[in-house]
């Protein structure tokens, strides 16, 4: 039998031969490979155990290769970081691990196979960006399926002050890995922690949490079983004796077990509602609230921070709970449902150290009423929301079978899960109410790139050249005081000191989109909150090739869009002095027949009913 592989014109072919076997085949186009997928040929071989590369090449930043394993031939377009990890056996598994006010001890039973085919240097173990411990790694020539746990050949112990695990930097959540070059390539892969299948739900609690100094830290594992360690300062309430009394293990504990107590014994249903941070109520979920506890005045209540601005125009409504008050904290505990535009995670602080408050959230219903429709961006393998991830939502609210089908394609939630009543937020906004009368208002709302956060010029930033060329552009037709910026919150600190600060927009963003004429975005989903009210939306992707090859490909189709779209900022151009004639948007341009009925079948519903509707499913589900 004879294994070959061929790449000519960008196409992958591997052949299978030999005397008396028909020969088989099996071809792909570079273009055609996901990265990081691997793919099965349907070629197989008779050693189940062989891993061994039959192809390699590297193509840009990446490793186009074919190899064997399990018994079958495999290709995969992967990042070279993580190629030889398809043929690489290995093990590094936590055999003791605990987090003091002194320290990190870490114990690890780890190894490597080498057959004659690698080399290894330079191995260390690694927590995100804090920690670089070299070591040297154990290698073995024989398979690692029999080691035992106490042979002290594959053990090693490691031993970091809790001053090095803190030491100040803009790192949050650092993962344990492995880092070593496998033939002089880098090569990296996690520490790994056994996760008992009853305990996956409880993947975002963390084992081990405290403060230390101004540091609140962790140690936490994720559904897959990899190690992390978070560190992140303290928030100011986290530095409050009322707060540190309710929040202590004594305290929240007892909490935490009356309130399932009174859960199991009581037929009376509790849900909370609230929204970013808890320091909104502009998005409807407040009105869905009032709803709620319209019908139900002991099962609703809305919890919103005393600092917030909207605090005082809705405290004296009789079941308006301030955050961290008594009363919070014993409806965190006695609640069976979340109903909110954001996570669960916002009831509280953000990678809260109180594992009691996390264990509920895996415990209770979460109903995600979405802020922005999902027709734009990918939820791709990382996001939160996927089913059987630590965010995955009990129901989410759509707003057409469009985006119903896509969230049940990209998420994995059934379809018995996913309400379509339209979201809350459209209920507060007045349907076309825009027209050509309209002032003249132009929008820029471009979205931060991930992969750009550690870029140490920010004005070398795409983000930042295309939001400054496109406002350069827009000026050629509108008057300064006519263009407004939103910016992302990561950006804020660069672009206050550049010539763009005086037109960035400072208020809620839910009020410039209800003046936006105009609305120049790139990837956001804000832009069917624009078109609704009746602006124009304008697409700028000239980054569209590298954006989805980092994040995922966008939803929408090509005859999906609901506005014109711009490569470069030639087309911008072209389409902006189409558009915007003697200082006026002409929104005939920008809002067309074939533009308004794409957007009716991503967002079905234009009668302001959808709070009903919602409040009617979730009645039936029998949550409110």
């Amino acid at each position: 039998m004879k294994i070959s592989v061929t790449f000519v014109d960008n196409v992958l072919e591997v052949r299978k031969e030999g005397e008396g076997l028909q020969a088989e085949s099996w071809q792909r186009k570079l273009d055609d490979f996901e990265l990081k997928k691997n793919v099965s040929t349907g070629i197989t071989i008779k050693d189940k155990k062989q891993r061994k590369i039959l192809f390699w090449k590297p193509v840009e930043e990446n490793i186009l290769m074919v190899y064997t394993r399990g018994g079958e031939v495999k290709a995969s377009y992967a990042p070279s970081r993580g190629a030889y990890l398809r043929v690489l056996e290995r093990m590094c598994n936590v055999q003791h691990i605990s987090l003091t006010r002194s320290g990190l001890s870490l114990q690890l039973q780890v190894g490597v196979v080498d057959r004659g085919d690698f080399t290894f240097a330079d191995a260390a173990l690694l927590i995100g960006g804090r920690i670089r411990q070299p070591f040297d790694i154990p290698v073995s020539k024989k398979s690692l399926d029999k080691v035992k746990d106490n042979d002290p050949f594959f053990i090693r112990k490691f031993y970091f002050t809790m001053d090095e695990m803190t030491k100040e930097m803009e790192e949050t959540s650092s993962r344990f890995d492995i880092a070593l070059k496998v033939n002089g390539m880098d090569v990296t892969f996690p520490v790994k922690i056994e996760v008992p299948d009853e305990n996956i739900k409880y993947q975002h609690v963390p084992m081990i949490s405290f403060f230390y100094k101004d540091q609140a830290v962790q140690i936490k594992h994720t559904g897959v079983g990899n190690v992390l360690f978070v560190c992140r300062p303290m928030e100011e309430a986290e530095k409050k004796p009322a707060f540190r009394f309710w929040e202590s293990d004594l305290v929240s504990g007892w909490l935490y077990r009356r309130g399932k107590k009174e859960k199991e014994k009581s037929s009376q249903k509790v849900s909370l509602f609230y929204e970013k941070f808890c320091q909104k109520a502009e998005e409807g979920t407040f009105e869905i609230f009032d709803m709620a506890w319209k019908r139900n005045p002991k099962g609703a209540y809305f919890i919103i921070n005393g600092d917030s601005p909207d605090y005082q125009r809705i405290k004296d409504h009789p079941n308006v709970v301030k955050q961290y008050s008594k009363k919070y904290y014993e409806l965190l505990f006695r609640a069976n449902t979340y109903i909110s535009t954001e996570t669960p995670f916002h009831l509280n602080i953000i990678r809260s150290n109180n594992k009691y408050y996390r264990r509920s959230i895996a415990e209770n219903t979460f109903v995600f009423l979405q802020h922005g429709v999902t027709y734009m961006k990918c939820h791709g393998p990382n996001s939160p929301f996927l089913a059987g991830r630590e965010m995955e939502p009990d129901y989410i609210v759509v707003n057409s079978e469009k985006e119903k089908e896509a969230v049940h394609r990209m998420m994995g939630i059934d379809n018995s899960r996913i309400l379509k009543t339209g979201m809350g937020i459209f209920s507060k906004l007045s349907y076309k109410h825009l027209n050509q009368d309209s002032d003249d208002i132009a929008v820029i709302m471009l979205t931060w790139k991930p992969y750009e956060d550690n870029m140490e010029d920010f004005t070398k930033s795409s983000y930042y050249q295309n939001t400054l060329a496109v406002y350069n552009m827009l000026r050629k037709y509108l008057p300064a005081d006519q263009i407004h910026i939103v910016i992302h919150p990561k950006t804020g600190a660069h672009l206050e000191k550049t010539e763009l600060a005086p037109s960035i927009w400072r208020k809620p963003i839910s009020e410039v989109l209800s003046i936006a004429k105009l609305l120049i975005t790139d990837y956001s989903s804000v832009c069917y909150n624009s078109f609704y009210q009746g602006g124009g939306v304008v697409f700028f992707q000239e980054d569209l090739k590298f954006y989805e090859k980092e994040n995922g490909k966008l939803i929408p189709k090509d005859d999906e869009y609901i506005g014109k779209r711009a490569f470069s900022l030639e087309e911008l151009n072209a389409i902006l002095e189409e558009g915007c004639r003697d200082g006026r948007i002409q929104l005939d341009v920008f809002r067309t027949e074939e533009f308004e009925r794409r957007y009716r079948q991503i967002n079905e519903f234009s009668d302001g009913k959808n709070m009903e509707r919602l409040c009617e499913k979730l009645k039936e589900l029998g949550l409110i």
